[in-house]
């Protein structure tokens, strides 16, 4: 059965997302002491990144206050001094739980994938196929009862974003696959789980609250 769960407040920009997580990950970056989670110090991060003290501050700054903003090298270097890949400094809290949610679903893709793939030179468009095997995808309406215009909208709406993110997503994915079958099936069911999970309940231009799908 899918609930619908509801979106995190919308306060957070992704620059303050974004230095939210740097102050938690450096909280427990650093190195260990007597077994226990030491924090890495912003001195420390300026000496391994070549940062001055004017660029880090900004990173670590959820007030908004600062005008500037970070380009993709400092922001690489930053993630590679903390020791994990950038896209995680910028997951939010819904990243995060469509991500646990997703894994725990993958079985399931996985074995729709493993009857798909033949060999790893798929396309993007393995990944909606998964999903049709899974039956999740395409959503209609039960048989035998009524809708109106407004919920089968929603419903179409609804197929279309998640067709086209398992397409986006298979084609972020699959190449990290490097020609072997098993990964490619892998990749394309993590694409097929994530597509599914990222869907909003209702995908409407006009709507300013996008739930996330829930299982």
């Amino acid at each position: 059965m899918h609930v619908t769960l509801p979106p995190d407040p919308p306060t957070r920009t992704p620059k303050q997302q974004l230095a939210l997580s740097v102050t938690a990950a450096l909280r427990v970056a650093g190195p260990d002491r007597a077994g226990k989670p030491n924090k890495l110090r912003q001195v420390d991060v300026m000496r391994l990144t070549g940062m001055s003290r004017t660029t880090l501050r900004p990173l670590l700054d959820t007030t908004e206050s600062s005008q500037r903003n970070p380009d993709l090298t400092t922001l690489n270097k930053l993630a590679q001094v903390i020791g994990v890949p950038l896209a995680f400094l910028l997951m939010t809290p819904t990243d995060w739980r469509v991500l646990i949610k997703a894994i725990g679903a993958i079985a399931d893709h996985q074995a729709a994938a493993h009857g798909l793939v033949t060999d790893a030179l798929g396309s993007p468009a393995l990944a909606e196929a998964v999903l049709k095997r899974c039956k999740v995808h395409p959503e209609r309406p039960p048989l035998g009862v009524d809708y109106d215009l407004q919920e089968i909208k929603r419903l179409d709406a609804r197929n279309e974003w998640r067709r086209r993110c398992s397409l986006v997503m298979a084609a972020l994915a699959q190449p990290a696959a490097r020609g072997n079958r098993k990964s490619f099936v892998d990749m394309t069911a993590l694409a097929a789980a994530l597509a599914n999970e990222m869907t909003p309940y209702n995908p409407a231009p006009d709507n300013s609250s996008q739930d996330q799908e829930g299982s």
